[in-house]
């Protein structure tokens, strides 16, 4: 049945751009009108179909938000354009129409809503481009600070006692990142039981040439430098540093410390939490000179208070605090930390409730009488019973905060616990009719060293935790000191550096709980 109504076409050619001119009997036109819908159509769907974690890796490249802005607004036109066609089809086939101002209205109506839509689409997507440069701005002052040991990736491989290298570059200070020797030629190599710096003599008429000694049969790995410089040493280490206020607040307290160590070639993950109550940790080498011994003596979690009221001898300006406290962090732990990412409370509550709260299995009851809200408001009466619990974003932070029912170290588990829930139910299809409420909290209560060129590996990376498996470690009494000394320290780095030398878990002891929904 053929149409002549034009705000009827109009109509339908404002739900599938073409349909108006099917519906008007111009069959042929309305297939070529429809091809870029469907076009556009089939490429969302092929990345819907990819999965959230590639639409996550896709989005936060800046090249392709600025692509889709742009397809956004040619879309908008085309889809006017549609509309407006369907209409004149129409007008051709009725030009007495006794209702035309009436259709010309609704055409229009039509035409602006199109307009809105994607005005509405475009803003959402500049806004969500220009929160994420401000987020992963990558802030010069802002960098981890160089530690005192050195980094796993660049500490070259000694050779056998028994190969002859001849050395091909002399090291110099400012080569940390990569190693500074080449592969052995075989021409290098002697069968001789000394080893020699020097090339082997050549043979004399009266002595027979000496074999070589074959190659060897593995070269020691050469770092790919088209990586990225985190994932050059195989391995990821982010500082999630939890705040209880704003990042611009000289009364910052870093109360939440946990160390995420991803295996860049298995993805297998693992957390270290560091007590917010430690003593004498390591300074960074920037800063050692503050104190005698190079160790901050006080609690870790005062150590932004004072970095921040002692820019003499911490540098960094602004973000001297977080400096100081990433490179205490650094030191401690012995491995070289590729990024920083501060959370303030009342951000961890908006993100749960963003998400639509967690299901976390509870192992044990969590009683506090006198828990203190985040905004500072007051206390309440905490009672979370055990077994599987959905919690709001405040239920779940104060089951993650709470410490007067054990003990700073009792909260620490569970702060892993609430992180691994988090990794196991974050879902970003579910979230995009949220989008501008996390660009809100994003924008207020998250800081992070991460720049947005390495974001979408990241994302990648993240994508193949099983939060099911991470390991976790606290480095808290009775096994650990609360005052560390050099030994305590040494023993610390070997228990981070070695964590993926073992095979992995079957279950993690801070699984959210598989059979929660």
């Amino acid at each position: 049945m053929v149409i002549r109504s034009g705000w009827l076409a109009a109509a339908l050619s404002f739900v599938l751009p073409g349909l108006g001119q099917v519906s008007l009997g111009r069959v042929r036109r309305g297939v070529l009108v429809a091809i870029p819908a469907v076009a556009t159509f089939g490429v969302a769907l092929a990345v819907v179909l990819g999965g959230p974690n590639e639409m996550l890796d896709l989005f936060v490249r800046p090249e392709v938000a600025i692509a889709l802005l742009v397809a956004n607004a040619a879309l908008a036109l085309y889809h006017v354009l549609a509309i407006v066609d369907a209409y004149r089809i129409a007008s051709a086939l009725r030009p007495a129409s006794t209702h035309r101002r009436l259709t010309i209205m609704l055409v229009g109506l039509l035409v602006a809503t199109t307009v809105g839509v994607h005005g509405a689409i475009a803003w959402v997507g500049a806004d969500a481009s220009s929160t994420l440069d401000t987020v992963l701005g990558g802030d010069p002052a802002a960098v981890i600070p160089e530690a005192s040991f050195e980094p796993a990736d660049s500490a070259p491989v000694a050779p056998s006692p028994t190969d002859t290298i001849e050395p091909t570059a002399t090291p110099t200070p400012t080569q940390t990142r990569w190693p500074t020797w080449s592969p052995p030629s075989a021409s290098s190599l002697t069968a001789s039981p000394t080893p020699t710096l020097s090339p082997t003599p050549s043979p004399t008429p009266t002595q027979p040439p000496t074999p070589r000694a074959p190659a060897l049969a593995e070269q020691p790995p050469t770092p790919d430098l088209r990586l990225p410089p985190w994932a050059r040493d195989g391995r990821l280490d982010l500082l999630l540093m939890g705040a209880d206020s704003g990042p611009d607040r000289w009364s910052l307290r870093t109360d939440t410390l946990i160390v995420l160590s991803i295996d860049t070639a298995t993805g297998r993950a693992a957390l270290f939490g560091v007590p917010r109550n430690m003593v004498g940790v390591p300074l960074a080498p920037e800063s050692a000179k503050a104190f005698a011994g190079g160790r901050f003596p006080g609690l870790i979690n005062a150590l932004y208070v004072y970095a921040m009221g002692h820019p003499g001898d911490f540098p960094g300006g602004a973000n001297r605090g977080f400096r100081a406290v990433s490179g205490a962090v650094q030191e401690l732990l012995g491995v070289r930390l590729d990024g920083l990412i501060v959370v303030n409370l009342a951000g961890f509550v908006g993100l749960v409730d963003a998400v639509g709260g967690l299901w976390i299995d509870v192992p044990e009851r969590v009683v506090d009488s006198n828990y203190p809200l985040e905004d500072g408001s007051g206390w309440i009466s905490l009672d979370i019973e055990p077994g599987c619990q959905h919690l709001s974003g405040r239920m779940a932070l104060a089951y993650a905060r709470s410490r007067h029912q054990d003990s700073d170290y009792g909260r620490m588990e569970r702060q892993q616990r609430v992180l691994a829930a988090l990794r196991r139910q974050l879902d970003p299809l579910s979230l995009v009719a949220k989008v501008p409420k996390l660009l809100s909290i994003a924008r207020d209560d998250l800081w992070t060293t991460i720049s947005r060129t390495d974001a979408p590996e990241l994302a990648s990376l993240a994508a193949r935790v099983d939060a099911r498996r991470i390991e976790s470690t606290l480095f808290a009494p009775s096994r650990y000191a609360a005052h560390v000394d050099d030994l305590e320290i040494a023993t610390i780095r070997s228990v981070v550096r070695t964590v993926f030398d073992h095979p992995a878990p079957a279950r993690s002891p801070i699984d959210p709980g598989a059979h929660c929904p």
